[in-house]
């Protein structure tokens, strides 16, 4: 069973995925592996190279992340391309990686994304953990945490909630987890952990 944990940005997915680490859960962190797999992929740095040249990445990289970030988020077609070239290599790498977790003994397996629809990461989850919080205390915890100005942090959950939407009007079942701090954290993860044995 893959279980999905995902969230906008100050909601504290990244939070859930430590907690459930700590007792014991397989995770998967989507942003980190991504990463990994960008750099040690030659079908990514050589797509890259040819796309977009040195400055970017050379041949054999490493690649140039500053630059690469000009190119594809001032550029939605670019943004796209790059999307689908990484998000197929991450799919196959969960799939890779929930087979091993099973071996070892893993019932479930979580994989933590911002963006688990459209990756297409969530038509491989059973179920779907949704951290949410007040919309204020995630402008809060994004300034203290990235000192990002308050319009472009607002930009950015609002960017972020398509996100949401396709995740709720899919057929997986959905579990919110209230991350604003009125409701104790750690016990809605042993209860949902309860629930999912």
């Amino acid at each position: 069973m893959i279980i999905g944990i995902c969230g906008g940005i100050g909601s504290g997915k990244s939070v859930v995925s430590r907690v459930l680490r700590l007792r014991g859960e397989a995770v998967y962190d989507c942003d980190l592996e991504a990463k990994r797999i960008m750099d040690s992929s030659r079908d990514v740095l050589e797509a890259l190279n040819e796309r977009y040249g040195d400055i970017v990445c050379p041949a054999a990289g490493p690649i140039c992340r500053p630059e690469l970030a000009k190119r594809v988020f001032s550029c939605d077609n670019e943004r796209l391309w790059l999307n689908s070239l990484v998000h197929r290599l991450v799919r196959e790498d969960v799939k890779k990686w929930h087979e091993t977790m099973t071996k070892e003994g893993h019932s479930r397996c979580f994989v933590e994304s911002a963006i688990l629809a459209t990756s297409g990461l969530a038509r491989m989850c059973s179920e779907i953990w949704i951290v949410d919080a007040y919309e204020e205390v995630r402008i809060a915890r994004i300034k203290l945490r990235d000192s990002i100005d308050e319009d472009a942090i607002r930009k950015r959950i609002l960017s972020q909630r398509e996100e949401e939407l396709l995740l709720k009007s899919s057929d997986t079942p959905i579990s919110i987890i209230d991350n604003s701090g009125v409701i104790p954290l750690l016990t809605q993860i042993d209860n949902y952990l309860l629930n999912n044995r």
